[in-house]
């Protein structure tokens, strides 16, 4: 069982150092790390150079204890005292770094077992487990549930050994791991018959561990269970029980004497005396071993009786009944104390489950609060960000809007003053053709020559309706939404309406379309009749507000 307990031990610190990094920034401690899974002994020799580690940062101090005490159980050399780890211990349990703080935890606890002080080293393993807790660590939690398990078994405790037995075994199953599953199985069968479950159950789980050990190669395991098997069936099947107990006496010459008891009585059972004298001897001779001391004196009587000595035969069987008298009142004082200590573990648990409930809603109502004041302040923000935003996308959209509108005045600016040159050089030749026609009236060319000029100075009415498109274009389809709005408006209103949008006074429109000015004043007239203004209401006034508006 000790050769079990390091195993596991190294097990345990091996998985624990490949899957967690130490947060150090160190050289001689990050080097020391990637050596501690290949060679351990270089590893504690790079941690031993350090003379005075103690004058580490803090976090290098705090990541040099944790692994200097991992490569030392490792390495399986004696420690002193807890003090390196808990320097570890106390600086990782304030911070955020879970494996660091479960892993210093662990380490703690297994000193303190060293020490004989299962209680500390239950409340170790049980925070290690708590900084477990939310890892996808199934191997690392599957061992600590283990231990815990075998601290209960070492207490009396059995129910709760196989509790967190069980609970260490789901975990291994999710690891996938055979060799860790065969030893649950192993342990849960022992307590299966400890707390006296039906045989089929305890065999059943004992099956199990040993079909997984040679699965797994591991002849230590798979010889112990099967010695485990023949201690189980020796009062029912003495001849398998012999064989499977001869496995023990081989394979653990330490525990010669122990499995000596029960060949010893299996040999008696098959009437084979030579055989049953040389165990039961060999049994005897350690007064060390108490436990299978009823086995032997049953073994002692059945021999003498085969041998027909019958007074002999009856001490034995004295011997037999007064030890296990005495073995009976021990496990009543036993049981007095575990059922205490059960109480007192089962009221130690309640008061750390209120206290952890207690602490945990302090944490739920300050996380809640600094959550409110987080949701608010981002609140805040975002309405204060969206509200800048909004205003800065006012702004540009309003300088856009006024860049555009800046461009499109300049356009129509520049349009208007095009078509203004246009019509003015219109006007103007108009002028120079009604002088030349007074002028030229007796000259015989007269009528060629007017009609070259003419096409120089009088718009056709492809030329008018140009116009009229272009000033329309310019103030945004204004003036075809006026004409289709007021239908009884001519093809003539319109050209005037347009000529006005231009800014040409009344001489220039009368000299473009040839008219006297009180017929302009007319004309003028019948449009505001049309589209329903009062004629007080200057025209040109009116469409400029119009088309601006």
């Amino acid at each position: 069982m000790n050769q079990l307990k390091i195993c596991c031990a190294i097990l345990f610190i091996t998985i624990l150092a490949s899957c967690q990094p130490q947060r150090s920034k160190n050289k001689i401690i990050l080097r020391a790390e990637t050596l501690f899974s290949t060679s351990p002994e270089r590893a504690y020799l790079a941690l031993s150079s350090i003379k005075h580690p103690d004058k580490l940062s803090k976090a290098d101090y705090a990541a040099w204890c944790l692994l200097y005490t991992q490569t030392k159980l490792k390495l399986q050399k004696t420690i002193g005292s807890d003090s390196l780890i808990l320097v570890s211990v106390n600086y990782y349990k304030k911070s955020n770094l879970q494996k660091q703080a479960g892993t210093a935890y662990y380490l703690l606890g297994y000193i303190k077992r060293t020490f004989k002080k299962n209680k500390e080293a239950m409340e170790a393993f049980k925070q290690a487990d708590f900084y477990f807790r939310n890892l996808e660590e199934h191997k690392v939690k599957g061992l600590l549930n283990y231990f815990l398990g075998d601290i209960c078994m070492e207490d009396e405790l059995n129910s709760y050994a196989l509790t967190y037995y069980k609970k260490s075994l789901n975990y291994f199953l999710l690891s996938g791991d055979r060799n860790l599953q065969a030893y649950d199985y192993r342990q849960i069968s022992n307590m299966y018959h400890v707390l006296d479950y039906p045989v089929d159950s305890v065999m059943h789980y004992s099956n199990l561990a040993l079909k997984l050990s040679k699965a797994a190669g591991d002849s230590v395991n798979y010889n112990y269970i099967l010695a485990r098997q023949g201690e189980l069936l020796y009062n029912t099947n003495f001849k398998l029980s012999n064989q499977y107990v001869h496995q023990g006496f081989r394979f653990f010459p330490e525990q010669r004497t122990y499995y000596a008891a029960f060949l010893s009585y299996t040999y008696s059972k098959l009437n084979m005396p030579d055989s049953a004298k040389y165990y039961l001897n060999l049994s005897m001779s350690d007064r060390s071993n108490t436990k299978t001391k009823v086995i032997s004196y049953l073994a002692g009587a059945y021999l003498e009786k085969n041998e027909g000595n019958k007074d002999r035969a009856f001490e034995y069987i004295e011997k037999a009944y007064a030890y296990r008298d005495s073995v009976f009142q021990k496990s009543i004082h036993s049981q007095l104390y575990r059922i205490d200590k059960q109480y007192d573990l089962t009221k130690k648990e309640e008061e750390n489950t209120a206290l952890k409930i207690n602490n945990q809603n302090k944490l739920l109502v300050i996380g809640l609060l600094v959550i409110i004041v987080l949701v608010l302040l981002i609140v805040f923000l975002m309405v204060s960000s969206r509200y800048r935003k909004k205003q800065v996308e006012h702004r540009i959209e309003k300088q856009q809007l006024e860049f555009v509108l800046k461009a499109k005045q300049a356009e129509n600016d520049q349009k208007r003053n095009l078509l203004l040159s246009k019509l003015q050089s219109r006007i103007e030749n108009t002028l120079q053709l009604n002088r030349l026609t007074m002028g030229l009236m007796k000259h015989e060319k007269l009528d060629d020559f007017i009609k070259e000029l003419s096409t120089q100075s009088i718009l056709s009415e492809t030329d008018w309706q140009y116009y009229i498109d272009e000033v329309n274009h310019i103030f945004d389809g204004k003036i075809s939404y006026l004409s289709s709005v007021n239908t009884q408006l001519t093809r003539a209103d319109m050209i005037v309406i347009t000529l006005i949008s231009l800014q040409l006074d009344i001489s220039d429109c009368c000299s473009l379309l040839n008219m006297k000015k009180n017929a302009m004043y007319h004309r003028r007239k019948i449009i505001k009749d049309r589209i329903g203004l009062q004629q007080d209401i200057d025209l040109e006034d009116w469409l400029s507000t119009y088309l601006v508006g």
